[in-house]
């Protein structure tokens, strides 16, 4: 594998991120799955989103549930996040 990564690796034991580091990675990461395979604009997209979005409010403690994620972050209601998301199972 390669990778035009330049960052450091952080050595094993005890480390500490800012939430702003934490929300960057896991955008990024999100970004560059979704950018691989060429994924549209629903489905799979939302949900990455939603893990993003969830494993924020959950480190954080915004949030417990996925239906207190959605409640928090997002306009429409939780049945209709997840027939969005049910677009990428099918």
């Amino acid at each position: 594998m390669t990778t035009n990564d330049t960052t450091t690796p952080v050595e094993p034991g005890q480390v500490t991120f800012t939430e702003q580091q934490v929300l960057y990675a896991l955008n990024k990461a999100a970004d560059d799955i979704l950018d691989a395979v060429n994924a549209g604009d629903e489905g799979l997209r939302d949900a990455m989103n939603l893990i993003v979005n969830a494993a924020a409010d959950y480190l954080t403690g915004r949030a417990h549930t996925l239906q207190e994620v959605v409640a928090r972050d997002y306009d429409a209601d939780y049945p209709t996040i997840l027939r969005w998301i049910e677009v990428a199972v099918r």
